[in-house]
């Protein structure tokens, strides 16, 4: 058996429940800017020995990422075909970027006021993107690590001075079954 709730347990419980009810969400100021990221429709070749021989899915990929990496063809992608969506749980290797301005800012975090240094490009109301990521792919391991290195030398000039950064995420192909 449980243990019974007092009166006064049962009374911050109504209160707490009638709040919950009497809240309403803020709305969205007028003129706030919202950040819209399109996304493209690309090819992606699997590399995992899981997979089966030769499968391609199709995957979303930022428009923005697939520019500043170079395009299409120098992440080794090709143009969204009939194949399948990728498995629940799928993650495609990746290549991410941070642009960082020459030197970082200290500035305060507007709810608390607490300090912390952005090292991102542009001010903390200027919705600039500094944060790009893309897939990458190749036909076999050593293929892709060579395709790495380019995008990484051909990116460097690029990162804003020397807080930017660029690094690789590897496939991440789950294997499920279920019972």
């Amino acid at each position: 058996m449980g243990r019974r709730k007092s009166a006064r347990q049962i009374e911050r419980d109504l209160a707490y429940a009638k709040a919950r009810e009497a809240y309403n969400p803020p709305l969205r100021e007028d003129g706030a800017a919202t950040q819209r990221r399109p996304k493209t429709a690309v090819k992606y070749a699997v590399l995992s020995p899981l997979a089966t021989a030769s499968s391609a899915f199709t995957i979303q990929a930022s428009s923005s990422g697939i520019q500043f990496f170079g395009g299409i063809t120098a992440l080794g992608l090709e143009v969204q075909g009939t194949d399948p969506r990728e498995p629940r749980g799928f993650r495609p290797a990746q290549v991410r970027a941070m642009v960082s301005d020459t030197s970082p800012a200290t500035v305060r975090a507007k709810g608390s006021n607490r300090p912390y240094t952005r090292y991102g490009r542009g001010n903390r109301d200027s919705n600039a993107q500094y944060n790009y990521s893309a897939p990458v792919t190749a036909d076999t391991p050593t293929a892709l690590d060579t395709r790495v290195k380019a995008i990484f030398t051909a990116i460097k000039p690029s990162l804003g001075g020397e807080y930017g950064r660029v690094w690789f995420e590897a496939e991440l192909y789950p294997l499920s079954a279920s019972g």
